[in-house]
């Protein structure tokens, strides 16, 4: 019996690795009708069904594979289904546990930065994404997630620190050198953030294109960084289609209308870089020097 079930394992294992998941799946599910208690099928079977999106079948195959051999893979990879599966709570449970294992686990200290992201605790996102700098200064996707994390916070020091970071090791990412040149302009510093625009106008071949670059650039494990900067164009959008309404009824009633403050001229700013018009764009932060250097004077006379 027990060189049976090894058989079946070998040939499902072999199926599996040859990318035929289909006859995997039955030749799992034979053995485990012999031997349902077969941790490694158990195991072998959920990765299949997690593959595939089908988080629901791969749950119980996880948990089972777990009671019958607690380790650091069946458990991380239980938390990853039960995260994908939207179910939160249970996955941060399952990933302490993973870490119980495993301290310095970089991916489990990551799916919790995300899991406790969603969760909306700002606390918890921050402490295990610095986790995963301090486990690895150089890791790529907690430097563009803090970036994006202190960006949306306005905690605009720590996250242009970040940016810097980010791009003197990964250089050529379109979106943050756009949040880079904003952060510079709300800081006041707009000859620096006009030089970044117009190098970027010249040299980067992805700028003109975010929507596009927005998905090629960032991989599944960026999940912070690629929806804070969904959640900032969706509202810069939104901005922009209230101040295009208001031109249009200002074309109406041109006394009523009043232009963009400062800040409103940052925000279109940034709006049309994200749509790949730099002069516009461009336009905007010129606009937004003016009125901050008027407010100034007019604030100190």
């Amino acid at each position: 019996m027990a060189q049976e079930i090894l058989a079946l394992f070998n040939e499902a294992v072999r199926l599996e690795r040859n990318g035929e998941w289909d006859r995997a799946e039955t030749q799992y599910k034979s053995l485990l009708e012999k031997d349902p208690n077969y941790h490694l099928a158990l195991q072998n079977l959920g990765v299949i069904y997690a593959k595939q999106g089908k988080h629901a079948e791969a749950i119980p195959l996880f948990s089972k594979a777990y009671q019958l051999h607690a380790n650091v893979k069946n458990c991380y990879n239980l938390a990853v289904s039960l995260y994908k599966h939207n179910e939160i709570e249970k996955a941060v449970s399952f990933l302490k546990q993973t870490l119980s294992f495993e301290k310095k686990f970089i991916s489990a200290h990551l799916l919790l930065a995300q899991a406790y992201q969603k969760l909306g605790n700002d606390e918890k996102t921050e402490v295990y994404l610095n986790n995963v700098i301090k486990i690895e200064p150089n890791h790529k996707s907690a430097l563009g997630g803090l970036a994006m994390f202190y960006y949306e916070r306005n905690r605009f020091p720590e996250s242009l620190k970040m940016i810097e970071r980010y791009l003197i090791l990964y250089p050529g990412n379109a979106q943050l050198k756009i949040i880079q040149s904003e952060i510079l302009a709300k800081q006041g510093n707009y000859k620096a953030s006009a030089n970044l625009l117009t190098t970027m106008v010249k040299e980067d071949v992805g700028f003109t294109h975010f929507n596009e670059t927005l998905q090629s650039s960032w991989q599944e494990e960026d999940s912070i960084a690629k929806e804070s900067l969904e959640r900032i164009q969706s509202k810069a959008k939104k901005k922009l289609k209230e101040f295009k309404t208001k031109l249009e009824l200002s074309k109406e009633n041109p006394d009523e209308f009043s232009p963009p403050d400062p800040q409103e001229a940052l925000d279109l700013s940034l709006l049309y870089l994200f749509n790949g018009n730099p002069e516009k764009a461009m336009q905007y932060l010129v606009f937004a020097q003016k009125m901050k250097e008027k407010t100034d004077s007019d604030g100190t006379s």
